[in-house]
């Protein structure tokens, strides 16, 4: 890009603008994958919705392709591209809770993290995902599975409402009440809309103690442990989370020294109910095995929410897949087993977590989060330091996704799957009807497919993309 058009971009923002030729350029433009190695022509880092408005407007008049980063934990490298503009809500961190009306506004740039030491202080949280420093702007726009999924569903279900900039740079406001196909869409429907600047949940009142921890036992002992887990859920407690995750153990406090890298298939539970339950609820976990280490414990929400952080820093080499799973038989385990014992490096790992209760008692059809039926959502986290083992450990994580899809749903969890050429994951989570409906909200807010790093819908054309805009209320 030429100078004075960066300097017209300056003019306008009170964050930073940054170039390839700026000091800070090569941070700015990185994100949690070390796969992903993209060069936009400039990373707007914007404090605020005027900034946000300021940007797209510039990049639509530059004829700029628009990234969108969050907190810039995509897998799929969706927070940056090469040649366009990254519109960086980074800096856009604020929480505000509401604990009269228990609901939370937090700006687009938000982590995890920053939601829940705010809601905690009051006593509430918001269903939420696995890691402290994954974005709440990416997890609730593709759906939002974590630890509260039994009791309060997914981070989309317990959306109010969001303010979000249009590509024409216009601010709109979407709620059950307001441009309500728009709200539909963005709860489940990615980044495909507009940018959203903030969002306003409904919060739950949990913590600020939990029960939680770690029940670790040899991968040799995988079939046992996941048929235990498997009819433990059947009859759980709704404040209970438990999943199976394959791994080797860390180098942690509190893993014992002669457990450190072996590879385990672990336990990992959270209870988030009343405390003097907690001990009863968890006891059938503690007593199967026995374990070969045992690392439940009281602890704070913010802590547990940061208990896999460690499995999964930023700057490692990365390839995910998912797959929704009906059942888990006689097959489905063994298989899960095989590929939890050979696992392509030390730093893999193979996450089991059951979808079911509060999740799937959703009408099918309320959100654009196309998946609502009874299952287990497999994740495989793959990944490595050295780029001499790419070819190998994505091949291998290629052949675990086939293996699964023999067993799979015909759907994926987008915000743990990588990009694949090879394989069209959009249409593997929505069905025909549901992305035709997608398609018009698409040809409504981004008709020209502006906001396409993402898992994208092109939008509808012809009649069929006639919309809401023509008979709903001016913009907020």
């Amino acid at each position: 890009m030429k100078a004075d058009a960066l300097d017209r971009l300056r003019g306008t923002l009170l964050g930073e603008v940054l170039g390839p030729r700026d000091a800070g350029y090569d941070t700015a433009r990185r994100v949690y994958n070390a796969m992903i190695d993209k060069r936009p022509a400039v990373v707007a880092k914007c404090l605020g919705t005027a900034d946000v408005v300021h940007a797209v407007r510039f990049a639509r008049e530059e004829g700029l392709p628009i990234a969108v980063r969050g907190g810039g934990h995509s897998v799929a490298g969706h927070g940056t591209c090469d040649d366009g503009i990254v519109i960086d809500l980074s800096l856009m961190r604020g929480v505000h809770v509401d604990p009269v009306r228990r609901t939370v506004r937090v700006q687009g740039g938000a982590l995890l993290g920053d939601v829940d030491r705010e809601t905690q202080l009051h006593g509430l949280a918001i269903p939420t995902g696995q890691m402290s420093e994954t974005g709440i702007a990416g997890l609730t726009l593709n759906g939002g599975v974590g630890m509260m999924l039994h009791k309060h569903g997914l981070t989309c279900d317990n959306l109010l409402s969001a303010d979000m900039v249009t590509v024409d740079g216009e601010l709109v406001t979407a709620s059950a009440d307001s441009r309500p196909e728009l709200f539909w869409a963005l709860r489940g429907g990615g980044g495909n809309f507009g940018v959203v600047t903030s969002f306003e949940f409904r919060a739950h009142p949990v913590g600020p103690m939990m029960l939680a921890g770690f029940l670790a036992h040899p991968v040799e002992r995988a079939e046992e442990v996941l048929e235990f887990l498997r009819d433990f859920n059947a009859t759980s407690p709704a404040h209970l989370s438990a999943d199976a995750v394959f791994t080797h153990a860390p180098e942690a406090d509190f893993v014992p020294a002669e457990f450190q890298g072996m590879p385990l298939v672990n336990l990992l539970v959270r209870y988030f109910g009343p405390m003097e339950e907690a001990w009863e609820a968890v006891r059938p976990l503690r007593e199967f095995g026995p374990p070969l280490y045992d690392s439940m414990g009281p602890m704070p929400l913010v802590a547990v929410q940061s208990m896999l952080d460690p499995f999964t820093p930023a700057g490692n080499l990365h390839y995910w897949t998912s797959e929704f799973v009906p059942c888990l038989g006689v097959e489905q385990i063994d298989a899960l087993a095989a590929l939890g014992r050979d696992l392509p490096s030390s730093l893999t790992s193979i996450n089991v977590h059951p979808f079911d209760t509060a999740a799937t008692e959703v009408p099918p059809d309320a959100t654009a989060f196309a998946h609502r039926q009874d299952s287990w959502l497999i994740h495989v986290i793959c990944q490595w330091l050295d780029e001499a083992d790419s070819e190998r450990c994505r091949a291998w994580v290629k052949e675990a996704g086939a293996l699964l899809k023999t067993f799979g749903l015909g759907n994926t969890y987008l915000n743990t799957t990588s990009e694949d050429e090879e394989t069209d994951r959009v249409r593997a989570f929505w069905d025909e009807r549901r992305l035709a409906r997608l398609a018009k909200v698409k040809a409504e807010y981004d008709p020209d497919n502006v906001l396409r790093f993402n898992h994208n819908i092109p939008p509808a054309t012809g009649e069929s993309a006639v919309g809401e805009r023509a008979t709903e209320e001016p913009a907020s």
